[in-house]
Protein backbone atom coordinates (compact mmCIF):
# COMPACT_ATOMS: atom_id res chain seq x y z
CA UNK A 1 0.00 0.00 0.00
CA UNK A 2 1.07 3.50 -0.71
CA UNK A 3 2.29 5.87 1.81
CA UNK A 4 -0.66 8.47 1.94
CA UNK A 5 -0.61 12.11 2.51
CA UNK A 6 -3.59 13.90 4.98
CA UNK A 7 -6.65 14.15 2.90
CA UNK A 8 -4.99 14.01 -0.27
CA UNK A 9 -5.33 10.13 -0.91
CA UNK A 10 -2.61 8.14 -2.15
CA UNK A 11 0.82 8.86 -3.61
CA UNK A 12 1.93 7.89 -7.24
CA UNK A 13 4.45 5.70 -7.14
CA UNK A 14 8.06 7.12 -7.74
CA UNK A 15 9.57 6.82 -11.72
CA UNK A 16 12.71 5.62 -11.95
CA UNK A 17 13.04 5.60 -15.54
CA UNK A 18 15.67 8.34 -16.91
CA UNK A 19 14.96 11.33 -18.87
CA UNK A 20 15.15 10.87 -22.92
CA UNK A 21 15.79 13.14 -25.26
CA UNK A 22 15.27 12.51 -29.02
CA UNK A 23 18.21 13.49 -31.21
CA UNK A 24 16.17 16.27 -32.89
CA UNK A 25 15.68 17.73 -29.32
CA UNK A 26 19.76 17.61 -28.65
CA UNK A 27 20.23 19.41 -31.85
CA UNK A 28 18.29 21.88 -30.75
CA UNK A 29 19.36 22.46 -27.19
CA UNK A 30 22.99 22.47 -28.00
CA UNK A 31 23.28 25.42 -29.65
CA UNK A 32 21.68 27.17 -27.31
CA UNK A 33 23.48 26.01 -24.14
CA UNK A 34 26.57 27.08 -26.46
CA UNK A 35 25.58 30.22 -27.01
CA UNK A 36 24.54 30.99 -22.99
CA UNK A 37 27.86 29.44 -21.68
CA UNK A 38 29.97 32.14 -19.89
CA UNK A 39 32.95 30.47 -20.67
CA UNK A 40 32.80 29.43 -24.38
CA UNK A 41 33.33 31.97 -26.77
CA UNK A 42 31.01 31.49 -29.69
CA UNK A 43 31.46 34.24 -32.76
CA UNK A 44 30.26 33.76 -36.57
CA UNK A 45 31.69 35.88 -39.08
CA UNK A 46 30.71 35.72 -42.94
CA UNK A 47 32.96 36.38 -46.44
CA UNK A 48 32.87 39.88 -45.76
CA UNK A 49 33.83 39.65 -42.20
CA UNK A 50 30.10 40.82 -40.44
CA UNK A 51 30.18 39.53 -37.17
CA UNK A 52 26.91 37.42 -37.18
CA UNK A 53 27.14 35.88 -33.53
CA UNK A 54 28.73 37.66 -30.40
CA UNK A 55 27.66 35.98 -27.34
CA UNK A 56 27.56 36.06 -23.74
CA UNK A 57 31.33 34.69 -22.75
CA UNK A 58 32.99 36.95 -25.69
CA UNK A 59 31.30 39.77 -24.11
CA UNK A 60 31.87 39.00 -20.61
CA UNK A 61 35.72 38.20 -21.40
CA UNK A 62 36.78 40.60 -24.07
CA UNK A 63 34.22 43.38 -21.95
CA UNK A 64 33.15 44.23 -25.63
CA UNK A 65 29.01 44.09 -26.56
CA UNK A 66 28.42 43.04 -29.63
CA UNK A 67 27.14 46.47 -31.35
CA UNK A 68 30.74 47.69 -30.44
CA UNK A 69 32.07 44.39 -32.73
CA UNK A 70 29.80 44.81 -35.55
CA UNK A 71 32.96 43.59 -37.78
CA UNK A 72 35.90 40.83 -38.04
CA UNK A 73 38.24 44.34 -38.86
CA UNK A 74 36.86 45.89 -35.95
CA UNK A 75 37.42 43.24 -33.58
CA UNK A 76 41.07 42.74 -34.64
CA UNK A 77 41.79 46.21 -33.66
CA UNK A 78 40.34 46.13 -30.41
CA UNK A 79 41.38 43.06 -29.32
CA UNK A 80 44.90 43.65 -31.08
CA UNK A 81 45.74 46.94 -30.56
CA UNK A 82 49.77 46.47 -31.61
CA UNK A 83 50.18 46.37 -34.93
CA UNK A 84 52.90 44.11 -35.59
CA UNK A 85 50.87 41.18 -33.61
CA UNK A 86 47.85 42.16 -35.14
CA UNK A 87 49.38 41.81 -38.92
CA UNK A 88 50.76 38.24 -37.36
CA UNK A 89 47.02 37.32 -36.39
CA UNK A 90 45.43 38.48 -39.88
CA UNK A 91 47.81 36.69 -41.90
CA UNK A 92 47.26 33.53 -39.88
CA UNK A 93 43.73 34.21 -40.33
CA UNK A 94 44.16 35.35 -44.12
CA UNK A 95 46.50 31.78 -45.06
CA UNK A 96 43.64 29.39 -43.38
CA UNK A 97 41.36 31.37 -45.46
CA UNK A 98 43.21 30.70 -48.69
CA UNK A 99 44.28 26.93 -48.22
CA UNK A 100 40.41 26.38 -47.83
CA UNK A 101 41.07 24.62 -44.37
CA UNK A 102 37.81 23.05 -42.52
CA UNK A 103 39.17 23.68 -39.71
CA UNK A 104 42.27 25.79 -37.30
CA UNK A 105 43.96 25.61 -34.06
CA UNK A 106 45.36 28.83 -32.48
CA UNK A 107 46.05 30.88 -29.74
CA UNK A 108 46.56 34.28 -29.42
CA UNK A 109 46.81 36.93 -26.28
CA UNK A 110 43.79 39.78 -26.78
CA UNK A 111 43.51 43.13 -25.05
CA UNK A 112 40.29 43.51 -23.20
CA UNK A 113 38.48 46.74 -23.00
CA UNK A 114 39.52 46.82 -19.48
CA UNK A 115 43.43 46.57 -20.43
CA UNK A 116 43.98 42.96 -19.31
CA UNK A 117 45.81 40.96 -21.40
CA UNK A 118 43.93 37.45 -21.49
CA UNK A 119 45.43 34.29 -23.81
CA UNK A 120 42.44 32.94 -25.59
CA UNK A 121 42.85 29.29 -27.29
CA UNK A 122 40.62 29.15 -31.02
CA UNK A 123 39.50 26.73 -32.75
CA UNK A 124 37.89 28.10 -36.34
CA UNK A 125 35.43 25.99 -38.53
CA UNK A 126 34.94 27.05 -42.08
CA UNK A 127 31.19 25.71 -42.85
CA UNK A 128 30.04 26.11 -46.61
CA UNK A 129 26.40 26.42 -46.83
CA UNK A 130 23.92 24.46 -49.24
CA UNK A 131 23.18 26.19 -52.23
CA UNK A 132 24.87 28.97 -51.12
CA UNK A 133 28.50 30.54 -52.69
CA UNK A 134 29.23 32.31 -49.29
CA UNK A 135 31.61 30.56 -46.56
CA UNK A 136 30.30 31.61 -43.09
CA UNK A 137 33.48 31.31 -40.48
CA UNK A 138 32.40 29.69 -36.85
CA UNK A 139 35.32 29.98 -34.47
CA UNK A 140 35.08 29.02 -30.97
CA UNK A 141 37.67 30.60 -27.89
CA UNK A 142 38.52 29.50 -24.57
CA UNK A 143 40.53 31.32 -21.98
CA UNK A 144 43.70 29.86 -20.93
CA UNK A 145 44.89 32.38 -19.05
CA UNK A 146 44.91 31.16 -16.08
CA UNK A 147 46.84 28.16 -17.11
CA UNK A 148 49.26 30.15 -19.03
CA UNK A 149 50.27 32.22 -15.67
CA UNK A 150 50.36 29.08 -13.76
CA UNK A 151 52.55 27.75 -16.15
CA UNK A 152 55.02 31.09 -15.87
CA UNK A 153 55.06 30.56 -12.62
CA UNK A 154 56.30 27.53 -12.54
CA UNK A 155 59.01 27.89 -14.85
CA UNK A 156 59.99 31.13 -13.16
CA UNK A 157 60.19 29.53 -9.92
CA UNK A 158 62.23 26.42 -11.44
CA UNK A 159 64.55 29.14 -12.83
CA UNK A 160 64.94 30.51 -9.94
CA UNK A 161 65.52 27.57 -8.30
CA UNK A 162 67.87 26.59 -10.60
CA UNK A 163 69.98 30.07 -10.45
CA UNK A 164 69.87 30.12 -6.89
CA UNK A 165 73.29 30.67 -5.06
CA UNK A 166 71.27 28.58 -2.17
CA UNK A 167 70.75 25.00 -1.74
CA UNK A 168 67.46 24.11 -2.45
CA UNK A 169 66.09 21.10 -2.49
CA UNK A 170 62.51 19.02 -1.85
CA UNK A 171 62.41 16.14 0.73
CA UNK A 172 59.49 13.45 1.21
CA UNK A 173 58.05 12.82 4.59
CA UNK A 174 60.38 10.29 4.93
CA UNK A 175 63.48 11.81 4.41
CA UNK A 176 64.43 10.73 0.74
CA UNK A 177 65.71 13.57 -1.90
CA UNK A 178 62.96 14.50 -4.51
CA UNK A 179 64.89 17.69 -6.14
CA UNK A 180 68.18 18.33 -6.28
CA UNK A 181 69.33 22.10 -7.89
CA UNK A 182 72.77 22.95 -9.14
CA UNK A 183 73.77 24.74 -5.46
CA UNK A 184 73.25 22.01 -4.02
CA UNK A 185 75.44 20.11 -5.98
CA UNK A 186 78.42 22.63 -6.04
CA UNK A 187 77.35 22.66 -2.23
CA UNK A 188 77.43 19.33 -0.93
CA UNK A 189 79.28 17.28 -4.06
CA UNK A 190 76.78 15.29 -5.34
CA UNK A 191 75.56 15.67 -8.69
CA UNK A 192 71.45 15.38 -8.86
CA UNK A 193 71.34 11.85 -10.27
CA UNK A 194 73.43 11.09 -7.38
CA UNK A 195 70.98 12.83 -5.20
CA UNK A 196 67.76 11.98 -6.07
CA UNK A 197 66.18 8.89 -4.12
CA UNK A 198 68.41 8.74 -1.49
CA UNK A 199 68.48 9.34 2.07
CA UNK A 200 68.69 13.41 3.05
CA UNK A 201 70.48 11.94 6.12
CA UNK A 202 73.71 10.77 4.16
CA UNK A 203 75.06 14.51 4.64
CA UNK A 204 74.60 14.63 8.48
CA UNK A 205 77.54 13.62 10.69
CA UNK A 206 77.08 10.17 12.66
CA UNK A 207 76.62 11.63 15.81
CA UNK A 208 73.86 14.56 14.82
CA UNK A 209 72.04 11.82 12.81
CA UNK A 210 69.04 11.73 16.18
CA UNK A 211 68.99 15.08 16.97
CA UNK A 212 68.35 16.00 13.00
CA UNK A 213 65.91 13.56 12.58
CA UNK A 214 63.68 14.77 15.70
CA UNK A 215 63.30 18.34 13.58
CA UNK A 216 63.20 16.43 10.35
CA UNK A 217 59.60 14.63 12.15
CA UNK A 218 58.94 17.88 13.85
CA UNK A 219 58.78 20.05 10.21
CA UNK A 220 56.89 16.91 9.08
CA UNK A 221 54.26 17.89 11.45
CA UNK A 222 53.64 21.40 9.78
CA UNK A 223 56.55 23.03 11.66
CA UNK A 224 59.24 25.19 10.33
CA UNK A 225 62.83 25.03 11.38
CA UNK A 226 65.58 27.59 10.98
CA UNK A 227 69.18 27.04 11.86
CA UNK A 228 72.65 26.00 11.66
CA UNK A 229 73.54 22.35 10.93
CA UNK A 230 77.26 20.67 10.28
CA UNK A 231 76.90 18.73 6.93
CA UNK A 232 79.85 16.48 4.94
CA UNK A 233 80.51 17.15 1.54
CA UNK A 234 81.16 13.99 -0.96
CA UNK A 235 84.78 14.48 -0.38
CA UNK A 236 83.98 13.91 3.19
CA UNK A 237 84.83 18.05 4.06
CA UNK A 238 82.86 19.03 7.05
CA UNK A 239 81.36 22.37 6.09
CA UNK A 240 78.45 24.71 8.46
CA UNK A 241 75.10 25.32 6.75
CA UNK A 242 72.44 27.46 7.68
CA UNK A 243 69.06 26.12 6.89
CA UNK A 244 65.39 26.45 6.83
CA UNK A 245 62.93 23.54 6.54
CA UNK A 246 59.44 24.46 6.14
CA UNK A 247 56.35 22.25 4.88
CA UNK A 248 55.16 21.79 1.65
CA UNK A 249 51.22 21.33 2.08
CA UNK A 250 48.89 19.46 -0.28
CA UNK A 251 45.24 20.97 -1.26
CA UNK A 252 43.70 19.06 1.56
CA UNK A 253 46.15 20.62 4.67
CA UNK A 254 48.19 17.75 4.94
CA UNK A 255 52.08 17.85 4.66
CA UNK A 256 53.49 15.80 1.54
CA UNK A 257 56.74 17.38 1.74
CA UNK A 258 59.57 19.45 2.83
CA UNK A 259 61.37 22.17 1.03
CA UNK A 260 65.07 22.85 2.39
CA UNK A 261 67.12 26.12 1.73
CA UNK A 262 70.48 25.62 2.67
CA UNK A 263 73.56 28.68 2.26
CA UNK A 264 77.20 27.57 3.13
CA UNK A 265 78.19 29.79 6.10
CA UNK A 266 81.67 27.85 7.03
CA UNK A 267 83.47 30.91 5.83
CA UNK A 268 81.16 33.78 6.95
CA UNK A 269 81.78 31.73 10.18
CA UNK A 270 85.92 31.84 9.49
CA UNK A 271 85.82 35.66 8.92
CA UNK A 272 84.08 35.87 12.09
CA UNK A 273 86.46 34.43 14.15
CA UNK A 274 89.20 35.80 11.93
CA UNK A 275 87.90 39.12 12.96
CA UNK A 276 87.57 38.59 16.55
CA UNK A 277 91.19 37.20 16.35
CA UNK A 278 91.51 40.90 15.02
CA UNK A 279 89.96 43.06 17.89
CA UNK A 280 91.43 40.82 19.96
CA UNK A 281 94.79 41.72 19.02
CA UNK A 282 93.63 45.23 18.78
CA UNK A 283 92.74 45.48 22.52
CA UNK A 284 95.92 44.25 23.41
CA UNK A 285 97.99 45.98 21.40
CA UNK A 286 96.72 49.68 21.75
CA UNK A 287 95.25 49.71 24.94
CA UNK A 288 98.03 50.08 27.18
CA UNK A 289 100.15 52.36 25.28
CA UNK A 290 96.79 54.59 24.49
CA UNK A 291 96.35 54.67 28.02
CA UNK A 292 100.00 55.77 28.84
CA UNK A 293 100.23 58.62 26.51
CA UNK A 294 96.59 59.58 27.84
CA UNK A 295 97.66 59.57 31.73
CA UNK A 296 101.01 61.08 30.63
CA UNK A 297 99.52 64.15 28.71
CA UNK A 298 97.22 65.00 31.26
CA UNK A 299 100.30 65.00 33.97
CA UNK A 300 102.30 67.25 31.73
CA UNK A 301 98.67 69.83 31.50
CA UNK A 302 98.36 69.48 35.12
CA UNK A 303 102.29 70.69 35.53
CA UNK A 304 101.84 73.40 32.86
CA UNK A 305 98.59 74.82 35.14
CA UNK A 306 101.32 74.68 38.54
CA UNK A 307 104.11 76.04 36.62
CA UNK A 308 106.21 72.86 37.71
CA UNK A 309 107.83 72.53 34.30
CA UNK A 310 109.71 75.02 32.45
CA UNK A 311 109.67 75.46 28.59
CA UNK A 312 112.68 72.80 27.95
CA UNK A 313 111.37 70.01 29.49
CA UNK A 314 107.89 70.22 27.72
CA UNK A 315 109.16 70.45 24.54
CA UNK A 316 110.64 67.13 25.36
CA UNK A 317 108.27 65.74 26.99
CA UNK A 318 105.77 66.55 23.92
CA UNK A 319 108.35 64.95 21.53
CA UNK A 320 108.47 61.66 23.72
CA UNK A 321 104.63 61.69 23.40
CA UNK A 322 104.67 62.06 19.61
CA UNK A 323 107.16 59.24 19.72
CA UNK A 324 104.40 56.82 21.60
CA UNK A 325 101.59 57.92 19.55
CA UNK A 326 103.93 57.34 16.12
CA UNK A 327 103.79 53.63 16.98
CA UNK A 328 100.29 53.71 17.95
CA UNK A 329 99.53 54.73 14.72
CA UNK A 330 102.13 52.30 12.92
CA UNK A 331 100.40 49.47 14.60
CA UNK A 332 97.23 50.29 13.68
CA UNK A 333 98.31 50.20 9.89
CA UNK A 334 99.97 47.09 10.66
CA UNK A 335 96.50 46.06 11.72
CA UNK A 336 94.76 47.70 8.87
CA UNK A 337 97.04 46.04 6.51
CA UNK A 338 96.52 42.49 8.01
CA UNK A 339 93.19 42.88 7.50
CA UNK A 340 92.71 44.06 3.70
CA UNK A 341 95.42 41.11 3.06
CA UNK A 342 92.97 38.59 4.94
CA UNK A 343 89.41 39.78 3.03
CA UNK A 344 92.05 39.76 -0.11
CA UNK A 345 92.53 36.59 0.46
CA UNK A 346 88.90 35.43 0.92
CA UNK A 347 87.62 37.39 -2.52
CA UNK A 348 90.45 35.30 -4.47
CA UNK A 349 89.30 32.26 -3.33
CA UNK A 350 85.67 33.29 -4.05
CA UNK A 351 86.70 34.41 -7.28
CA UNK A 352 88.45 31.25 -7.86
CA UNK A 353 85.03 29.34 -6.62
CA UNK A 354 83.08 30.97 -9.22
CA UNK A 355 85.07 30.43 -11.87
CA UNK A 356 85.39 26.45 -11.06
Amino acid sequence: MNITESGRGPMPPKDNTPNTLQNSDLYTILPQVMMDNVHLIVLCTDDTGKMLIWNRAAESITGYSQEEIPDLKTAFQLLYPDITYRKMVENVRNTFRATRNRSKSSETRIKAKNGNIRHISWNTQQILQKDDPKQLFITLGTDVTHARHTERDALLLGEIVTSSHDAICGISTDGIILTWNTAAEKIFGYREMESIGEPFLRQIPEEHKTIFSSVFRDVAEGNDFSGNMECHTKSGRSITVNVTFSPMQGEDGTVDGISAIMRDITRDLSLQQTMKGYISEATLRLNHPAELVEGNLAALIERIENEDIDNEDIFIELQVQKKALSQIVHNLRELSQAIIGHFKDMEDDTAADMIR
